[in-house]
């Protein structure tokens, strides 16, 4: 085997990936434009018990890890930058929302998995 392909290939296997793609057999009929599927509303109480906002009315920003904001504890570091170019600010509670249910359609439950202990019960 040619080196140069084995070190194409070993890059390529070696590289960081924020989440993986899930292959869902299709969308999942609860997935619409204006509808939350259940499981999102799973991983919200996990994440932030439900909440958008704090108890001082700021943005709900994760205990762990800063970058998590709102109901859904979207990782701005990873997500807001394409959250923007669609057109969702995910600190309004709104757009929080509809950046979760985009997520879900494209990653599937990825995104959340630390949290999978407490909402895949």
């Amino acid at each position: 085997m040619n080196y140069l392909v084995l070190a194409v290939i070993t890059a390529l296997f070696s590289f960081p990936q924020k989440a993986q793609e899930q292959v869902l057999p299709e969308t999942p009929a609860s997935v619409t434009e204006n509808a939350t599927p259940e499981i999102l509303e799973k991983i919200a109480i996990c994440e932030s018990r439900g909440r958008h906002f704090d108890e001082n009315g700021k943005v709900l920003t994760g205990e762990i890890n800063k970058y998590d904001v709102g109901k859904y504890q979207i990782n701005a570091l990873y997500w807001r930058e394409l959250a923007e170019r669609l057109g969702h600010n995910i600190d309004d509670k709104d757009g929080n929302e509809a950046m979760a249910i985009e997520l879900y359609r494209r990653y599937g439950t990825a995104p959340w998995k630390s949290s999978k202990k407490c909402w895949d019960k």
